[in-house]
Parts: structure tokens; C-alpha cells; sequence
């Protein structure tokens, strides 16, 4: 009899099962602080997109970036995320054999860990891994696994709520795109807000 893990391509379960060991083996550890200090928030996200790489070549330019998360404060220090989040870009000579509007949409998660606490402004910087498509009026290609790093602070606005300029880079290949990888930065700003 055959078990699900045969049906997990190669790739994909090479990334994800030892990302969610990782995940089920950092709440393990954080478990008795978590219960004791656990925070929740939700941010909502808009920036710009900066095409690199291959988008670049294919002649894609800046577009929108929007993305939603939730938050989970385990420690005073470290915070694990999961967002979904959609990066166009723009084309205003036409992308060529790339297509119309392109895009790459998906979900992320990862770690926020705050270096820096100068009174009531929190720097940090953040490193995870995104399962994301990219596709194009024509069609989608296949869901990739990626990574996607940043750096921003968070700036205080009113009770519970935070301002949050930020900085990303994230890479993944296009799964049966023209391109082999979608490489980009993105430039945004962010409402941050601690539901409890």
C-alpha cells in the first residue's frame, strides 16, 4: 500500500517536511514562554515591485505589491508569520513572449526577529520560504517553493497600532514560465495591529 509521502514531488517534500518539523519543533520549545507571553497581530501590506533577473531581461517593470499576515509573538524578540500576498508588475511596451500582467501570487511563512529596540521603534529583519505561482493573462504555471527576506521597523502609531516601512527581496522559480526564476524587491509600507 502506498503512503501519501509517495505522492509529494521530489522537490516539494524535500522543502516542506523538514520546514514543518522545524515549525512543529520551534512551538514545542517556545510552548511554556508562548502560553505565558503569546501576542497576535495582523498586518495588511501595500508597496512597489522592483523586477530583477529575468523579469528584468523580459522587460517587466515596477508594479503593486499587496499582502496580508498574521503574527504570532512567541518571544519578546522573535515573531513566526504566514501571509498571502500578490506582486505585479507592469509593461508598458509589452513584455514580448513573457504575456500580459504578469504576477506572481502565493502564501509565505517564516520568523521576524527584532535586533534593535531604541525606546518604542522595533528594528527587525525577517527570512522565510514562499509557495507561490507566477502567471500571466495567458495562464499560471505551477506552485514553486522560494524564499523571501527583509528588513523594516516597526513605528508606533497608537495603542496597538504600528506603522511599518519595509524592504523584501523575494526568488522563486515560474514553474513553466518563459522565465526560469522570478527575482524581485519590493518597496512598502505596512498597518500593523496587536489583537492582543
Amino acid at each position: 500500500m502506498k503512503t501519501s509521502l509517495n505522492t509529494v514531488p521530489t522537490k516539494l517534500g524535500r522543502l516542506w517536511l523538514p520546514t514543518i518539523a522545524l515549525a512543529i519543533a520551534s512551538l514545542w520549545l517556545f510552548a511554556g514562554e508562548a502560553h505565558a507571553q503569546a501576542g497576535l497581530a495582523a498586518e495588511g501590506r501595500v508597496g512597489v515591485t522592483y523586477p530583477q533577473g529575468d523579469l528584468s531581461d523580459h522587460e517587466a517593470e515596477a508594479g503593486l505589491s499587496l499582502g496580508a499576515e498574521l503574527q504570532v509573538n512567541f518571544h519578546p524578540r522573535l515573531t513566526a508569520y504566514l501571509g498571502f500576498h500578490r506582486h505585479s508588475f507592469n509593461c508598458d511596451n509589452g513584455c514580448g513572449d513573457l504575456g500580459d500582467n504578469p504576477r506572481s501570487t502565493g502564501g509565505g511563512a517564516g520568523v521576524k526577529y527584532i535586533f534593535h529596540n531604541p525606546g518604542d521603534v522595533l528594528v527587525w529583519g525577517r527570512g522565510g520560504i514562499v509557495a507561490n505561482t507566477f502567471g500571466t493573462d495567458d495562464g499560471t504555471g505551477d506552485r514553486e517553493i522560494g524564499f523571501e527576506l527583509g528588513v523594516g521597523a516597526d513605528l508606533p502609531v497608537a495603542h496597538r497600532l504600528y506603522l511599518v516601512p519595509n524592504i523584501g527581496f523575494v526568488s522563486h522559480e515560474t514553474g513553466g514560465s518563459v522565465l526560469d526564476k522570478a527575482n524581485f524587491f519590493t518597496l512598502g509600507v505596512g498597518a500593523h495591529y496587536h489583537l492582543r
